[in-house]
Formats: structure tokens, sequence, C-alpha cells
């Protein structure tokens, strides 16, 4: 058992406080995070993996999604970004990944590194990854209902939206780490 005790707090300070560091969750990363510009590979135009400033790529904001073309952009980001390896960018979802895994961030890091993507870990840990896959999709789904209350898309639509974001959720939890990403570009007409 102490061996076991040392051998975590090696890897701890081996792994988890670099990618601490590189997303924000020490001061000093905290602190030189203030207004950057993000690129589409998941970087800033720092260089520092978007992680550090608690967005993801494309930097969709739930809360103020309001149009049709926003909500398309909202499901793409579901399904993460692949360039960020198993941690497909968990920033924008950490909220519910904290309620649902009950884990603390750099725990995640460290599982993700040893190769679990968030399906092994939810089950590690005995969650069904159907629960985290329902709580992200919910979580995200006011954004839907925003843009149904606007008029700009039907109840019928809004289920769609809601089949497509289940889609992205489910393939993010259970991404392997090989399928290529896939592009929702909206519904079929």
């Amino acid at each position: 058992m102490k061996l076991r005790k040392t051998l975590a707090a090696v890897l701890l300070a081996a792994v988890v406080v670099p990618v601490a560091a590189a997303c924000g969750t020490t001061a000093e990363a905290a602190s030189t995070t203030s207004s950057t510009t993000t690129t589409d590979t998941g970087t800033s135009l720092d260089g520092a993996p978007d992680c550090a400033r608690g967005g993801g790529p494309g930097g969709v904001d739930v809360s103020s999604v309001t149009t049709e073309e926003q909500l398309v952009e909202l499901v793409q980001e579901a399904y993460g970004d692949a360039g960020l390896d198993l941690h497909r960018g968990h920033q924008p979802v950490q909220d519910v990944l904290d309620e649902v895994l009950a884990i603390s961030h750099d725990e995640l890091h460290v599982r993700m590194d040893a190769g679990q993507n968030l399906a092994a870990v939810a089950e590690d840990i005995g969650v069904d990854p159907q629960d985290l896959v329902d709580t992200l999709v919910g979580a995200w789904s006011p954004a839907i209902d925003a843009v149904l209350a606007s008029g700009e898309i039907t109840e019928d639509e809004a289920e769609q939206y809601r089949a497509a974001l289940e889609e992205a959720f489910t393939f993010r939890v259970n991404w392997d780490g090989e399928e290529a990403t896939p592009t929702f570009s909206g519904l079929d007409a």
C-alpha cells in the first residue's frame, strides 16, 4: 500500500503539475490567461492550450446561443477536438464532469493521460457512461430551447438537434482515440 501511495505521488508530480499549469489550475497559469485569441488547432496565438482559458475549440457559450447557425456550431463543439487527444477539450464540459464523475480535474487528466476515455473513467468510478451523456445533453439543451423559443426552428427540428447533440456527446464520451471526428453541418433537408 505504501508503494502505491509513493507511486501515485511520483505520478502526480510528473504528470499533474505540468498538466495543471497547462490548464490554468495553478496561480501562475491563471494569471497569464486574461484575453487571448484562439486558433482552430485548440491553442491560443500565444501557444497555450485552450483549456488554459477555460474555453474550448470554437468557444460556443451555451447560454449565448440565439441562432440556428450557433446551434450547429454548438453541436459540432460537442464532438470535442481530436487534436487534444482523449481530453478532446473537456474544459467546455468541465462543470458536468465535476458533477457526474465527482473527481478532480487533475485526477481526470491523470486517468486520460493513462489512456482512459470518459466512458472508461466513468465506468471505473461506478458511473454509467450513458448518465454522463444524458447530463451533458441536458446541460447543453437550453441552447436548443432558446432557438426554438425564438421561432427559428420547429419543435421537430429541436428534437433532431437534441438527437444530434446526444450523438455528438456519445461519440465524445466513447471516443477510442482513433475514429475521425464527424462533421455536423446542420440538419438534413
